[in-house]
């Protein structure tokens, strides 16, 4: 069983194949991609455009559900369902027969494993969900870009937190033309990369506070 802060990783990454090859994947599922992507190079001009329509879009999603697909470092994939909530908060379902759930309350992250009955607890800042779930998405101050590359209909940006507190990178994937996030993948200091992919994604609807809320098998 992985660890917390491994399965935040394999909950926010494609493969170890170059980010071109990864945008070209269109399922996390997918465990390698063999045919090379060709990139457009991005101008500054260009470059500067994207990660401002990508700041914008990230901060106009104030709450999210749908479902989602995962790739872990392992090439095990697993399924569920999430919500998200900015600033701060998401909620990761899996389904059987992964017995996990994943929960942050914009403090702290949990990681609760109905098998063992254990819950795990790290601080929001040090995973990469500190960055997909902030409120607005700061290049200049909070986040370092590190690559930005288009191929295929889709936009990688990869990030890194400035603070240095977040352990590993971040790369978000969107569309090219909507600008949706598709998904994302991350890095981590030890180089496990995990992908997941968005499916059937609704925004704006109201949710229960209550969801992200997760108490430890002993207060129940």
């Amino acid at each position: 069983m992985m660890n917390l802060l491994t399965t935040l990783g394999a909950i926010t990454a494609l493969a170890t194949a170059p980010l071109a090859v990864s945008l070209q994947d269109a399922a996390p599922s997918v465990p390698a991609v063999t045919a090379p992507a060709t990139t457009t190079a991005l101008t500054e001009t260009e470059r500067s455009a994207i990660l401002k329509d990508v700041s914008r879009a990230m901060s106009d999603v104030k709450t999210a559900t749908g479902k989602f697909e995962q790739l872990a470092p392992d090439y095990s994939v697993a399924a569920g369902s999430f919500a998200l909530s900015r600033p701060g908060k998401v909620r990761f379902d899996y389904d059987d027969p992964t017995p996990l759930l994943i929960v942050s309350n914009g403090a702290t992250v949990a990681m609760q494993d109905s098998e063992l009955e254990t819950t795990d607890r790290v601080p929001l800042s040090s995973t990469p969900l500190s960055l997909l779930l902030d409120d607005s998405l700061d290049f200049e101050n909070e986040a370092q870009v590190l690559d930005v590359v288009r191929a295929n209909g889709r936009i990688g940006v990869t990030l890194q937190d400035r603070s240095g507190e977040m352990d590993g990178t971040l790369t978000l994937i969107l569309s090219d033309t909507t600008r949706e996030l598709l998904g994302w993948r991350t890095e981590d200091s030890g180089r496990n990369i995990t992908s997941v992919q968005l499916i059937g994604v609704e925004y704006g609807k109201k949710l229960n506070p209550r969801l992200f809320i997760l108490k430890d098998f002993d207060d129940e």
